[in-house]
């Protein structure tokens, strides 16, 4: 331990497993001395920094509400994975470790007991805080929403930079704001020639922002998109989720008119699958307003305050109800340009898409216009949820044959 060098595998191992504190709803300080159940001194505890302890401190109570359920006799879910799994693995990904597990446990729990629900459900909305990167149409493009821009503070395991300035982007089918930069769909003669050869080979990441341009790459890397073997087991998982959740999901789409799959692989990445936070952005708990941005929503509530009614309001602040276009290259431009074009001036593809995919390896924005090389979404990304529902012949969108 020369110098502060401690990273997270130091401390597991030292910690050895133990797993004997509940830290539901407090946060670890440097002055705390009982750790994963170890008295342990003060100078080791100093040497510790911040992050790894709040991972600890995740990791240890979402294994203590599994006991807790386990205690009360709470229904087994078909959506449990990785109960056995190490402590050891949070230095890899918190995010892969805690977030299926928390949204089996509302699934166990959510019928018979809310309160517990919202246990899990609070965990799984500060879990969500640790990879949601505030999408760029609400970042830059507020004023398109009628909403007042603000930095909120969401990344609680990252330290928060200024934030980015840069070109707007606004949600397709949205209004422009007073002050925006004038169309720029494509005329006849710009429009780019479309492809269907099997054979096309690769190409560079367009730099494009416009839809007409990009729609023949949508289509080509949908096309030979292919799981990593690594995540297909996480993939398998997402895709149990969403046929267990297809009913909630269908429900909301008669009301909107906007396709179920597109609201569930949203509702994934926006809010972690997470029925006991609003839809809009993962925020807890639905008997409040949204805090973080979009702020303030929905702004006529209490009543309602369930899960699809948030749902709802969010899919029309984001101009999405009424579009009658959802085909496979509209669906995915939608995504994307909602998140951010962004990755495409790094020439990284968007994990926003293709996270868990062959087109998607590194690099992220970990904060608000701090790109990181290094860093992995955690996430899997929609067009690999898309094409695995496509896959199975569960979805059908056009394009993408």
């Amino acid at each position: 331990m020369a110098g502060n060098s401690f990273d997270k595998r130091d401390f597991l191992r030292l910690a050895g497993g133990g797993v004997a504190a509940t830290f539901i709803g407090t946060r670890i300080n440097a002055q705390d001395g009982r750790i994963l159940g170890l008295d342990l001194p003060k100078q080791v505890v100093d040497l510790i920094p911040r992050k790894p302890l709040n991972y600890l401190r995740m990791a240890e109570s979402v294994v203590q509400l599994e006991r807790e359920a386990d205690r009360r006799g709470f229904p087994k879910s078909p959506l449990e994975t990785r109960k056995g799994q190490s402590l050891a693995d949070v230095a890899d990904s918190l995010y892969q470790f805690a977030m299926p597990r928390l949204v089996a446990l509302i699934d166990r729990s959510e019928p018979i007991d809310v309160q517990f629900a919202d246990q899990a459900g609070e965990l799984l909305a500060e879990l969500h805080q640790n990879q949601h990167e505030l999408p760029e149409a609400l970042k830059l493009g507020l004023g398109a929403l009628g909403l007042k821009p603000f930095v909120p503070e969401r990344q609680r395991y990252l330290d928060q930079p200024e934030p980015a300035q840069g070109e707007v982007i606004f949600v397709p089918g949205a209004p422009p704001a007073p002050d925006a930069p004038p169309s720029i769909e494509p005329t006849p003669q710009q429009m780019v020639p479309e492809t269907t050869s099997e054979d096309e080979p690769d190409k560079p990441l367009s730099k494009s922002r416009d839809f007409a341009t990009l729609k023949s790459e949508y289509r080509r890397m949908f096309r030979k998109l292919v799981v990593r073997p690594q995540y297909q087991e996480s993939v398998d998982w997402h895709m149990a989720l969403i046929r267990k959740s297809r009913d909630r999901y269908e429900k909301v789409a008669a009301q909107t008119g906007v396709p179920w799959h597109f609201i569930a692989v949203t509702h994934g990445l926006e809010a972690s699958f997470n029925f006991r936070a609003h839809f809009h952005n993962g925020d807890f708990p639905l008997t409040s307003r949204t805090r973080q941005v979009p702020a303030g929503r929905p702004t006529k509530w209490l009543p309602p305050s369930d899960w699809e009614s948030s749902a709802k309001d969010a899919l029309r602040l984001l101009g999405y109800v009424g579009q009658s276009d959802w085909g496979l290259e509209r669906t995915l431009y939608r995504l994307e340009a909602y998140n951010g074009l962004g990755y495409r001036g790094l020439g990284v593809p968007t994990p926003y898409l293709w996270s868990f995919s062959n087109h998607y390896e590194r690099g992220k924005f970990v904060a608000d216009g701090k790109f990181s090389q290094t860093a992995k979404s955690q996430q899997c990304g929609a067009a690999v949820m898309l094409k695995t529902l496509a896959d199975a012949g569960e979805i059908k969108l056009e394009g993408a044959a």
